[in-house]
């Protein structure tokens, strides 16, 4: 019986042996995929130690703020690390993250809000839509065409325009004048060597190519990547 006995407690090592070593050499998965959330703010909002109103209050989260949180409770609230602490804010003040949408920019809408403006008159310090004078056109062709915004003067709009060479010259580009005295006129390039501008006739096109406004031009510049 002691024989039997003893070789049952060898048989069952045996196999305890066999199961640790199957354990230690099963496949294993170390890594495994987090969930996050992206969510953007939709009211100005508390972060909290906890996830409810009785946690206390470490941060704050303007409305409009877009943040990774990386869980979601039960109470629905999300985690995230904020200053290097953990916090908690409510999913009652948070939206999914929506990218915003690309809006194609194009030489064409450009012109025709251009066109549209022909023949009104020219007033010095004016920026429309009744009158205009140089700058406050090419600023408000711009704002309405393609929902781009430049600054309001020639000088100024020379000043924040990626500055390009006559032969890179493409439709929608700007082109600045200068008579002695710094950059003074501003016009909107719309090829075959005319630009549309507000001059002291009204809003027309000239000719780049020859006479009074090829002397003066002082440079171009692109404000817009237009297709």
């Amino acid at each position: 019986m002691k024989i039997i006995a003893a070789r049952r407690k060898i048989f069952f090592a045996l196999i305890a042996l066999m199961i640790s070593f199957s354990v230690l050499f099963l496949p294993t998965n170390s890594a495994s995929a987090a969930t996050t959330y992206k969510m953007t703010t939709t009211a100005d909002v508390n972060v909290r130690t906890a996830d409810n109103t009785s946690g206390k209050v470490i941060g704050f989260y303007k409305k409009g703020t877009t943040v990774t949180f990386t869980a979601k409770t039960k109470n629905n609230w999300y985690k995230t690390t904020y200053n290097g602490k953990v916090g908690y804010v409510s999913g009652k003040c948070l939206t999914t993250y929506k990218a915003p949408v690309a809006t194609t920019q194009s030489f064409a809408a450009l012109n025709n809000e251009a066109r549209k403006h022909l023949g009104k008159r020219y007033k010095i310090g004016a920026t429309g839509p009744s009158c205009f004078d140089c700058s406050g056109y090419t600023q408000y062709v711009y704002s309405k065409g393609i929902k781009k915004s430049i600054p309001r003067t020639a000088k100024q709009q020379y000043a924040s325009a990626k500055k390009i060479k006559a032969s890179e010259l493409k439709n929608g580009d700007l082109i600045f004048f200068n008579y002695g005295k710094g950059i003074a006129h501003v016009g909107i390039y719309v090829g075959n060597g005319k630009m549309l501008n507000a001059q002291n006739n009204g809003v027309k096109y000239d000719t780049i190519k020859s006479g009074y406004w090829k002397k003066y031009i002082a440079g171009y510049g692109r404000v817009a990547n237009l297709k």
